[in-house]
């Protein structure tokens, strides 16, 4: 293995939503295989998207206004570094000022500003089958109703120039995934405030009361994906830890 190898290497099954939304989305064996292989062999991001912002925007969910004034400031920051910039990094300043923008343009409707919202563990799990499915949280959410406080949980999904066709299901398994994921704690969740929230829309999707048909196909896929996993060589020019 090299000393900074491209690759990792997860030796018991993990997906993350994104990968559980790509293997429902396709019975074929082959790309149901590439997906196994993607899991478990992760390559290594160079530069992820969005990430002049992320961070930003994910506090600003806790700020009075949700951080208005100081999103002005780095929509135009980000508008600054595309007219300097060339390439890549001028796109990518480009879809950052965008996506900030999209933030104030979604959070400044008046649904979310009846929810409390907090820091949230970065990451949650839940164990299917013998599949460990990560959710990244952004937010935590509760609400007082009648004495009585109910919670939930916020994903920030940046599918902007994606293919739409897929989005709304990938929405969908994210707020039901937070759902499940938020199952067995302190405060019971409530699925209509397990929401996954598409920026490039400006709209929630949450989770629905109506998931036996979902999590049985989630079970399913799980235990699938747990007998194969062992079998899932990796790619070619795989150069991570010894998977043998």
């Amino acid at each position: 293995m090299i000393s900074d190898p491209n690759y990792r290497f997860n030796r018991r099954p993990q997906f993350s939503v994104n990968h559980i939304s790509q293997y429902l989305a396709t019975s074929n064996a082959t790309q149901r295989g590439r997906v196994i292989r993607s899991a478990k062999f992760p390559k290594k991001v160079e530069v992820a998207a969005y990430s002049q912002v992320r961070d930003a925007l994910k506090k600003s969910l806790f700020k009075a206004d949700f951080g208005h004034d100081d999103l002005e400031f780095l929509a135009d920051r980000m508008d600054a570094k595309a007219r300097t910039e060339t390439g890549w990094h001028k796109s990518e300043a480009l879809r950052s000022a965008q996506a900030v923008r999209a933030f104030q343009d979604t959070f400044k409707q008046k649904s979310f500003k009846k929810y409390t919202l907090a820091p949230a563990p970065k990451n949650l799990s839940v164990r299917i089958s013998g599949v460990k499915l990560n959710v990244s949280m952004d937010a935590a959410i509760t609400q007082d109703h009648k004495g009585t406080t109910f919670a939930g949980g916020l994903i920030l999904k940046y599918a902007f120039g994606v293919d739409r066709s897929s989005v709304d299901k990938e929405l969908a398994n994210a707020a039901g995934l937070l759902l499940w994921a938020l199952e067995g704690g302190q405060m019971e969740p409530l699925p209509r405030l397990c929401m996954a929230v598409d920026l490039a829309e400006h709209r929630a999707v949450k989770a629905s009361a109506s998931h036996t048909r979902f999590r049985q196909d989630i079970f399913d896929s799980c235990t699938e994906i747990a007998a194969l996993w062992d079998g899932v060589e990796p790619p070619d020019d795989y150069d991570g830890p010894d998977w043998c």
